[in-house]
């Protein structure tokens, strides 16, 4: 089945570059790697801790050890992305949104130049795999960073930018903070996606909807929890980014078979599978895909149908949305 879905045509809309764990690892594993990293120093167990707590300590303790900042160049910076893009192709992924933000690598080597050195990567990458770049506002950074980000990313429709990402810690940096920042965004054409009802509960979804007009949701698992937010995400197509591996792996939900995924598919609600951070969860999007199968008892119908719902929320232009549509759906119409 692991064979069947790889060859599957498939879309994938929630994939974090996460720059520093890339280059960290292309540090250990290239020609120079003296001095060599320093181990993790951890301050607790990220098993300890449930949610965002348990993401900044895995995050960290995959981090650990300072990459040095002459590893930010562009062609580095081109090299990881050329290799994400290498995973897609392996994988029959015919369009993938990528997402960075990276505080080091922006403030380093700058925003446009990471962005071009990503479209160096994009315009090489093989011709059946097409990539756009979603550019990460953190929360915890403040509004007026974000309004800066997003000025620079809406500067770079050209470096293949198609839409603007808030995420970070959902409980303490609402959604009203960055009406600014996203509404720049918008004028500048770019999509919108948020991370949300991710750590938080049903209300982050609706705030990121009305305040910020998300037409797509990061996570979103605890929308489950409101069928009011259900029927609206149903009635007006708002997304779902669902990255089941990352759910289970920061304890949101006790196992995959108990993955919100079957109730919002049964509510109607446009859902995607993703892999979210792939390095750090040690997953790709066929893994996901084998796994919620296997957990949830989908069919191959069912699994085609996220593939459609994918094409249609990705932010490409409304022709090649439709072509990319009619390109995944090509499976089901077969059989």
């Amino acid at each position: 089945m692991l064979h069947t879905l790889r060859l599957l045509p498939k879309v994938e809309l929630h994939l974090h570059l996460e720059t520093s764990l890339r280059l960290r690892r292309l540090m250990e594993q290239g020609p120079h790697s003296d001095p060599p990293l320093e181990g993790p120093h951890l301050v607790a167990d990220p098993q300890a801790f449930t949610g965002y707590d348990r993401l900044r300590r895995m995050r960290y303790a995959s981090r650990a050890g300072r990459i040095p900042d002459a590893l930010y160049t562009r062609e580095n910076i081109a090299r990881i992305t050329a290799e994400v893009l290498a995973a897609a192709a392996a994988q029959h992924i015919r369009y993938v949104e990528i997402r960075v933000g990276g505080r080091r690598g922006f403030s380093t080597l700058g925003v446009r130049p990471m962005l071009e050195a990503m479209a160096e990567a994009a315009a090489r990458a093989a011709p059946q795999t097409q990539a756009g770049f979603i550019v990460t506002v953190v929360r915890e950074r403040g509004p007026e960073q974000a309004e800066q980000i997003v000025q620079e990313a809406a500067a770079c429709r050209d470096c293949g930018v198609v839409g603007i990402d808030l995420a970070g810690d959902e409980a303490n940096y609402p959604p009203a903070m960055f009406v600014r920042a996203v509404d720049r965004a918008r004028e500048a054409g770019l999509g919108i996606t948020v991370h949300a009802g991710e750590f938080t509960g049903p209300a982050s979804v609706w705030t990121s909807i009305y305040q910020l007009g998300a037409q797509r949701i990061g996570h979103g698992i605890r929308a489950v929890e409101d069928p009011e937010l259900l029927a609206y995400l149903r009635e007006h197509r708002v997304t779902l980014e669902l990255c089941p591996t990352s759910n289970l792996r920061l304890g949101l939900v006790a196992s995959l078979a108990e993955h919100p995924m079957r109730t919002l598919l049964k509510a109607g609600v446009p859902v995607t599978v993703n892999s979210d951070d792939p390095v750090l969860l040690g997953t790709d999007l066929t893994r996901e895909l084998a796994a919620v199968q296997a957990a949830l008892g989908l069919s191959m119908e069912t699994v085609t149908a996220l593939m459609r719902h994918a094409a249609r929320a990705s932010f490409l232009p409304p022709e090649r949305r439709a072509a990319l549509e009619q390109e995944v759906a090509r499976p089901l119409a077969a059989s």
